[in-house]
């Protein structure tokens, strides 16, 4: 392909020049084809929701178990959806005074899904409930279900043809036979809904148990779940987050006001981007380098000792991933940089690379290396085997796409966006191939990465009251981004590289307004004539800027946040 593949094309959705703030919103909501009042919904607008197939019948199985006193067994996966879907059916229990349950949260060395042993070593349960796990899980259901057990899955992952785990109830509005208009939840959104459906049940029935308060800290949990799980925040998600923020800003979970604080964002309004920027990875960062009951403890204490032990113990963590993703993404880079992508898609592995960082790396590489289909793998030499995530572009059905290639995996499963494999490390040439095939069949357009700015902003309305007006708009993610600006013929009076690697860039426009380009010191000196460009003063010395308009809470100023910078439109 000829063009930069790590650079988009832009396009300007909408030519029309705003006069005023109201100009800008009304700009963005017709982008997003958004009805203004439909960006405010509330939870009782959840309630159509409980309807999701399997709800009633699931919430009225687990309930009847509770009040009979039976053992309960949650598997939850490792990830920040899983777990904050665990904790929050654990505080459910808690908090209605149930004591016979024991949580599992499986080891990444493990896999993922229901490892055998959870079944195995509780013969004693009578249900077990699985979170962002158990669709493809058909030896350990099967197992629970000759024991007598009965089995509650709770996921959102694709369902296939055929294969499907034979569990006793099934919630997933990703199911054919389920008629949700609503197919885009996460686990952790799905738990706060049947817990909803379980106090429900639970008021009909004759029970000492307490009825938990469904806001707060559930709240809270789902919200983290949905934004660190890329869903799309639209519609139910929206609400979701939106709600789950608020109450996250009024420090109605405990847990995560520690991790924030252990983050550094003790005194900030905390948004969406917060969610996925710090939150969400100190969570992952358990289940990547060490176990993730790690954060499932934090999430599931009240003792303020243990939280900030906890919270500094995520702290830890997840400079290690940090670490480990920069050693991988370098190296790819390298990699990159002496053989150039011809291709669509991208495969690599590497023998060092840790498992459970090469998901977060796969992301980096597309949206820093190579805009394509990537499938980051990590091979043991010792087994002979190669786990691995892939990561999709718009357009591209990663899920489809490996269900093609499915005799030359050992395992894999997921969603159209993300998806885990595992594959013996000799079949890794021929899976490359495979996989460019399956690319092939798809339109070229797909792969060409374009970019879309709302509109072309006058600097004359950025300040306060447009960063206020564009807060109304949040929680932004997938399905609902943060608002892209346009700046034609930009001129700055300096350029500053900072940070630890020197690979950040504060810019000063020569109307006073600051400029932050997150990494991207590297592609500003790759431009041409970036030695010129500091010189505003010089006639005829511009570019073109991509951006998003921010507030720097340190300094209390408007603050411009650069996505690209060079020749654009």
């Amino acid at each position: 392909m000829g063009q930069d593949r790590r650079r988009p094309r832009w396009k300007i959705l909408n030519e029309r020049s705003p006069a005023t703030v109201p100009d800008v919103i009304d700009i963005i909501l017709q982008n997003r084809n958004l009805d203004p009042l439909a960006i405010n919904g509330e939870l009782e607008d959840l309630s159509e929701h409980l309807c999701i197939r399997g709800m009633t019948e699931g919430a009225r199985l687990l309930a009847m178990h509770m009040v009979n006193g039976n053992k309960i067994v949650v598997v939850a996966d490792y990830d920040c959806d899983g777990i904050t879907s665990a904790a929050q059916i654990a505080l459910f229990f808690q908090e209605s005074g149930y004591q016979n349950f024991i949580v599992l949260i499986p080891s990444r060395a493990e896999g993922y899904g229901i490892p055998e042993r959870a079944v195995s070593e509780n013969p004693d349960a009578k249900v077990f409930v699985a979170l962002d796990c158990g669709t493809l899980d058909l030896k350990p259901v099967r197992l629970a279900c000759s024991m007598g057990a009965d089995c509650i899955v709770i996921d959102h992952h694709e369902v296939p043809a055929s294969g499907l785990a034979p569990a006793s109830v099934y919630i997933n509005p990703k199911h054919p036979e389920c008629g949700s208009s609503f197919k885009e939840f996460c686990a952790s959104g799905l738990t706060f809904i049947f817990l909803a459906s379980l106090r429900r049940a639970l008021r009909s029935v004759q029970t000492s148990l307490c009825l938990p308060a469904l806001g707060g800290k559930y709240l809270a949990l789902a919200a983290t779940g949905t934004v660190a799980d890329l869903v799309p925040l639209v519609s139910a998600n929206r609400i979701l987050a939106r709600s789950g923020l608020r109450n996250l800003n009024a420090n109605s979970c405990a847990p995560l006001s520690c991790l924030a604080a252990a983050a550094g964002l003790t005194g900030r309004t905390l948004t969406a981007g917060h969610i996925g920027f710090y939150l969400g990875p100190r969570i992952n960062a358990a289940g990547r380098v060490s176990e993730g009951q790690i954060a499932y403890d934090l999430l599931t204490s009240s003792e303020p000792s243990t939280l900030t032990r906890l919270a500094r113990e995520l702290e830890g963590l997840n400079a290690q991933r940090r670490a480990q993703e920069e050693k991988i993404v370098r190296e790819i880079a390298a990699r990159l940089a002496q053989s150039p992508p011809t291709g669509r898609t991208l495969v690599m592995g590497g023998i060092d690379w840790q498992p459970g960082v090469v998901g977060i790396a796969a992301s980096r590489v597309q949206q820093e290396l190579c805009y394509a289909p990537v499938v980051i793998l990590s091979i043991d030499q010792s087994t002979g085997i190669a786990r691995g995530s892939a990561r999709s572009i718009p357009g591209f059905d990663i899920h489809g796409g490996l269900s093609m290639c499915a005799e030359l995996l050992i395992k894999w499963g997921g969603h159209k966006a993300a998806a885990g494999l595992t594959i013996a490390a000799e079949r890794i040439g021929e899976f490359t191939d495979r996989f460019e095939e399956v690319a092939r069949q798809y339109p070229a357009e797909i792969f060409v990465q374009h970019g879309k700015v709302d509109l072309e902003l006058p600097l004359a309305l950025v300040g306060y009251k447009l960063v206020q007006a564009l807060e109304e708009l949040e929680p932004h993610g997938m399905g609902n981004p943060a608002p892209v600006f346009a700046l034609r013929g930009a001129r700055f009076n300096s350029v500053k590289v900072f940070g630890k690697e020197k690979n950040h860039l504060k810019l000063e426009l020569n109307n006073g307004l600051e400029a932050i380009w997150w990494r991207g010191a590297q592609r500003f000196s790759a431009l041409s004539d970036h030695k010129k460009i500091c010189h505003g003063s010089s006639p005829g010395q511009t570019v073109d800027m991509v951006f998003n308009v921010g507030w720097n809470d340190f300094h209390k100023k408007t603050m411009l946040e650069i996505t690209d910078l060079g020749r654009l439109f």
